[in-house]
């Protein structure tokens, strides 16, 4: 690959990353679709720059690509902090989705014995 087509893909993978970062960054996860699209071409642009990675870039010493691999492992830091944070945010989601479901069953067994006794 050439020093510019590492370069191209490291922005656009780095671009890609902060536009899910200010997009998801704080939010609650909510399971919709968008989330899943969103993690799906984060994964896409972590294998892509994986691919640039496994076919090693050495030889590039320009400053403005090793600028932007900066930049990526700095992304990939906050990734790792994010993803933890959206799995956390799950997780609280699916006890609280637990929570109401037990009470819907308590609240569907008390209605039916409440009209069996009338």
């Amino acid at each position: 690959m050439t020093s510019s087509a590492c370069l191209d893909l490291l922005r656009r993978a780095n671009a890609h990353l902060n536009s899910f970062f200010a997009r998801f960054s704080g939010a609650p996860v909510l399971g919709v679709s968008e989330e899943v699209e969103a993690l799906r071409q984060v994964e896409k642009t972590l294998r892509a720059v994986g691919a640039l990675l496994d076919e090693g870039f050495d030889d590039i010493k320009d400053r403005e690509t090793q600028d932007e691999i900066a930049q990526y492992r700095a992304n990939l830091i906050r990734l790792r902090r994010e993803l933890a944070i959206m799995q956390g945010s799950a997780l609280d989601r699916r006890t609280r989705l637990f929570a109401r479901q037990k009470h819907l069953h308590a609240a569907q067994a008390w209605t039916a014995a409440s009209r069996a006794t009338h």
